[in-house]
């Protein structure tokens, strides 16, 4: 019997098809790694941009609660037949004209209420703007962020005093060795003349805290019926004696001296907020917000008058922040106002007729978003840095742009704040 033949199979891949298998495996590689290098620069370009949106919102928050923040704790007046004299910010810590600087000072006597915001108009670096918030809460130490309340009636028999500060637990100012720094502020209920007077003993300004026997035993509250509270405020810890009877931070667009991160636009900044040292009245160490800032610009809404009538909860008029002698150039009024351009300026120095007309304050930066990408041309030659819309027309400034900035894309951030410790805005 014959036995079956095994054919052995020599069928395979030719050379030929080998060469264009692998050549189509190297387009397919090569498309392959040019999409994912595509995919990485747009991941990078876009995770830039958010990192730059990120830390705008978390730089803004922090200007916002300090604008927010203005006047707190400030007194406006002193007991009558009392003088008291501080000195403020050192006029020699900003590096441009230190004459027009002194003016955000209040320093002085007779009597040195402080205001509760100054600035001017173009005073920074780009000819952006400079912004004073003045308050106890806007300080760098624990004691800033406290306060406490002393009343007629929280009596202690065991302390030999007729009243003492109301205990707050986890927020008690320190006392004993330690003492806070501190201030008292005498609120009269029966009389707005006679109210948020500044206490003080033989001249100093401010007390260490007692929480026993209160802050002097000349000045405890004196009314049985409740009318007369004393309100404390934190100002520094007990290592700092006081150089002014309430914390000033500044904030300013500044190029950093050390040099602008390399990542940035030329002609651009970083925006900072400067804490005034009770030390020696200059900027400690001064906390950057914001990099790539190429403007800032404030512009200040005004109520019609100080009265208490409804017609105070409406702004009447904006302006932009004072040149150095406090004139005021530019007034965009709702319609059918008339505004007096030379009470508004008198408003700015005055600290009383400030905090009763001032009602918002709005702050518009021009910031730098993402990094320098050479495919990109930013559409736009110049832009408005301001609310050109609601009459605000004369407000605005046209920051133009250069051609490298035009490699850059920009965003406008824009904050609206109304400082609820002013007196306009608690009607």
């Amino acid at each position: 019997m014959d036995r079956p033949v095994m054919l052995k199979s020599n069928k395979g891949f030719t050379l030929v098809e080998l060469l264009v298998t692998m050549a189509v495996f190297i387009v397919i590689l090569v498309i392959a790694a040019q999409s994912f290098d595509t995919i990485l620069k747009q991941a990078s370009k876009y995770s830039k941009i958010e990192e730059s949106n990120i830390e705008g919102m978390v730089g803004l928050e922090v200007l916002r609660h300090d604008i927010e923040q203005a006047g707190f704790g400030l007194f406006w007046g002193l007991l009558p037949g009392h003088s008291i004299t501080y000195t403020e910010a050192d006029t020699s810590n900003w590096p441009s004209d230190g004459t027009n600087y002194a003016k955000t000072n209040d320093s002085g006597s007779n009597p040195p209420v402080p205001r509760a915001l100054v600035g001017f108009d173009a005073f920074s670096d780009f000819g952006s703007d400079l912004l004073s918030v003045k308050a106890t809460t806007v300080g760098q130490s624990n004691a800033s962020q406290k306060w406490t309340y002393i009343s007629y009636h929280n009596f202690s028999s065991s302390s030999g005093y007729d009243s003492r500060p109301v205990s707050m637990p986890s927020n008690n100012l320190a006392s004993g060795s330690n003492a806070d720094r501190v201030i008292a502020i005498r609120n009269n209920f029966n009389s707005t003349d006679d109210d948020r007077l500044l206490l003080d003993s033989s001249g100093s300004f401010y007390f260490n805290f007692n929480t026993t026997g209160g802050i002097v035993d000349d000045f405890l509250p004196s009314d049985p019926q409740g009318l007369q509270i004393h309100m404390v405020y934190g100002l520094t810890s007990n290592s700092t004696t006081p150089r002014m009877p309430f914390n000033r931070t500044d904030y300013f667009v500044r190029v950093p001296s050390t040099g602008l991160p390399a990542y940035c636009a030329p002609n651009t900044g970083t925006l900072y907020k400067g804490n005034i040292q009770h030390a020696d009245g200059k900027y400690g160490v001064l906390i950057p917000l914001l990099d790539c800032v190429a403007d800032m610009q404030v512009v200040l809404g005004w109520s019609a008058n100080a009265g208490e009538t409804k017609t105070q909860d409406s702004i009447f008029a904006y302006t932009s922040m004072p040149a150095t002698d406090y004139s005021v150039t530019a007034i965009s009024a709702l319609s059918g106002v008339t505004v007096n351009a030379a009470d508004i300026q008198s408003w700015l120095q005055d600290p009383k007729a400030l905090r009763e007309h001032l009602k918002m304050v709005k702050v518009y930066l021009l910031v730098q978003e993402g990094r320098r990408d050479p495919n990109y041309t930013y559409p736009q030659s110049s832009i408005v840095v301001g609310d050109a819309a609601n009459g605000e027309t004369l407000l605005t400034r046209t920051y133009t742009f250069s051609a490298d900035q035009k490699r850059y894309r920009w965003k406008l951030y824009r904050i609206v704040v109304r400082p609820k410790n002013l007196v306009s805005n608690q009607r």
